[in-house]
Parts: structure tokens; sequence; C-alpha cells
């Protein structure tokens, strides 16, 4: 690979690293989602309490 301008290497490394930390953010980000989804299931199942509205909507679920 030839480069003609010096700095172009350092466009193209720098390119190379912003798509990596996007890649890993993103990685890290759906492991938080699932972390979640599973603390917050046992929530979506607790039996209705006494008082509260019979004909309350489910709790919804994100896929």
């Amino acid at each position: 690979m030839h480069l003609s301008v010096p700095g172009q290497f350092l466009e193209l490394l720098l390119a190379s690293l912003h798509g990596q930390i996007f890649s890993f953010i993103q990685t890290v980000l759906q492991v938080l989602h699932c972390d979640l989804q599973v603390l917050l299931h046992p929530l979506q199942h607790l039996p209705p309490r006494l008082g509260s509205e019979q004909n309350r909507p489910p709790a919804s679920s994100w896929y």
C-alpha cells in the first residue's frame, strides 16, 4: 500500500480505531440490555397487589 500524503496513514488508522470503538460500545450495550432484561423479568410476573386495578395491561417486553 503506497500512501501519497504523510497524514493519510494517520487518517486510515483513526478511521479503523473509530469503527472498532463503536463496535465495542455496541457489544457492551447489547450485554447490558440482556442483563437488564434478566433483572427485570421477575418484576413482570409479580402477583397482583390488593387494591390495584384488575384491568391493568401486562408489562411490555423489549426484544
